[in-house]
């Protein structure tokens, strides 16, 4: 598999996001293999963008939701992996949030899927989570809480 991978892999992730668009790099960065790339840096070169997004990952994956902006500093890209084709989620055990619309037609959501939120809304059918793409206009806080309390309980 030569597709662009961040952070954590299929391996050991507690989440994989599955997301329509991928980041720039510093031109420093010569490979696809990216699993070392730091959140900072990909923040820097990517500006407000990239922290929102990186941000809402944080919310939703962190242990205790009280320690997000560490978490998602320090330990986002140990915990979760950021996935850019399908192609690459299909082994993976755990939890994947389906990001956008993007993935639909591959990723249908089923019938059968919870509605979870009220005018920003998510659908899941674990292990699979589709949900709004990650911008607050999007998905605010009140989602992440009621996503968070939603995948706490299962």
């Amino acid at each position: 598999m030569n597709e662009l991978w961040l952070g954590a892999s299929a391996e050991s992730a507690d989440y994989i996001f599955l997301l329509p668009n991928k980041p720039e790099f510093p031109p420093h960065f010569l490979t696809k293999d990216f699993t070392n790339a730091d959140v900072a840096t990909l923040i820097e070169v990517n500006g407000n963008h990239w922290r929102k997004i990186f941000t809402i990952m944080a919310k939703l994956a962190v242990p205790d939701d009280s320690t997000w902006r560490t978490f998602r500093d320090v330990d986002l890209l140990e915990r979760v992996g950021i996935a850019f084709s399908v192609d690459q989620i299909h082994n993976f055990k755990g939890i994947v949030f389906i990001v956008g619309k993007t993935f639909e037609s591959v990723y249908p959501v089923p019938d059968h899927a919870e509605l979870i939120g009220d005018k920003h809304q998510a659908k899941i059918s674990l292990p699979y989570i589709w949900c709004p793409y990650l911008d607050y206009r999007q998905f605010p806080n009140s989602l992440i809480e009621a996503l968070r309390e939603c995948i706490l309980e299962k």
